[in-house]
């Protein structure tokens, strides 16, 4: 082969591979790898998945007459404290994507979500320490809610943490206490040409032959339901950590949390607060009765234990009330290509727990 037959060759491959790479990230990954406006937000099981025709765009728009805060003190009067994972912070955005403005609309409450003091084990502990503090009672605190993603509580509270935890005379609360940028859904910076084009190849042939294309940490399953807004809206995205939490889910893990659980509400009790427990039921446990030709999927049994047992806090039971949603037929009540519920739930789940205080 002489030289102008090889700069020919060398030039219609580069110009393939080029032209191919842009094809791909225009009609495809574009719209999973890159997200330039903040405000228009998709979720990331479809980016983790490469599967673009299940975004959900949405907007973060907040038009709730009253809402949380999330600043820098504990200095004026708290009715409720909120902490927890992802759930409690806002990360599905979208329409009024913090179930605390609804909470706070509903029961006229000032809710302060706070984050886990560093170096505490886990929420339980945070919250002892600022009780042993004296820091709960001087803001007036009445409630706090504490929030955990199904998958994550047997490991997050199953042990033992310090109750004699207290903040001391150290100005702990200066560095712990900081406004988190919840407003930020940007990803890096993604060229047209990336082997994130391949990988959406890839993915793409081999979800027809595994549920979770053999590799990817999305499952993608039917329901025998149309149970979400975007395609045909039969199409259940879910992280493979709900499955690999199951075998966790056992009575005696569980009755590990509820014990400490009920000695955090036994402390907070002497001065009068309350505890909620709120734990997030995994996406997969909510619409695990739809999977069409459900042969191979577990049953998850951590709610079915929890209900069971003897409670010193207020429970609050997220799979039997959007349960009963999805019975209806509602759809959305978790994004399609998130792991998170989106704002029908929160708002569902708001009501719930109003009542719940009310009485």
């Amino acid at each position: 082969m002489n030289y102008k037959k090889f700069s020919i060759v060398i030039f219609l491959i580069l110009s393939f591979f080029v032209i191919s790479n842009f094809i791909i990230w225009e009609s495809a990954t574009k719209d999973i790898l890159t997200r330039k406006d903040k405000d228009i937000i998709t979720g990331d099981m479809a980016r983790m998945g490469y599967l673009p025709k299940l975004n959900h765009k949405r907007e973060n728009i907040n038009d709730l007459p009253k809402k949380h805060m999330n600043f820098t003190g504990l200095d004026e009067n708290i009715d409720m404290i909120t902490i927890g994972d992802s759930f409690s912070n806002g990360m599905a955005g979208g329409l009024n994507r913090f179930y605390q403005d609804y909470l706070a609309s509903y029961t006229g409450m000032d809710i302060l979500n706070i984050q886990q003091i560093p170096g505490t084990r886990n929420y339980l502990e945070t919250i002892t320490m600022l009780y042993n503090s004296g820091t709960l009672e001087k803001a007036g605190v009445k409630y706090i809610l504490v929030e955990s993603t199904q998958r994550k509580v047997v490991s997050r509270f199953s042990i033992p943490i310090d109750y004699e935890a207290n903040l001391g005379d150290n100005n702990i609360l200066k560095t712990y206490f900081k406004k988190v940028d919840n407003e930020s859904f940007g990803l890096p910076e993604v060229n047209f040409i990336n082997n994130g084009n391949y990988k959406y190849l890839l993915y793409s042939f081999l979800y027809n032959f595994s549920s979770n294309a053999f590799i990817s940490k999305v499952y993608k399953v039917k329901l025998n339901e149309s149970l979400f807004s975007i395609g045909k809206g039969n199409d259940l995205l879910f992280y493979k950590s709900d499955l690999s939490a199951i075998p966790k889910n056992k009575e005696e893990n569980i009755v590990k949390v509820n014990d400490e659980l009920n000695k955090v509400a036994e402390l907070l009790g002497r001065t009068g607060i309350k505890l909620v427990f709120m734990p997030a039921v995994a996406k997969y446990d909510l619409y695990r009765d739809y999977i069409k030709d459900n042969i191979d999927f577990p049953k998850d049994p951590f709610f079915d234990i929890l209900r069971g047992l003897k409670k010193k806090y207020i429970f609050i039971d997220t799979k039997k009330i959007l349960s009963k949603e999805v019975k209806k037929g509602v759809k959305d009540i978790f994004y399609i290509d998130d792991t998170h519920w989106s704002y029908k739930a929160s708002d569902i789940i708001s009501k719930d727990i109003t009542q719940k205080l009310n009485k």
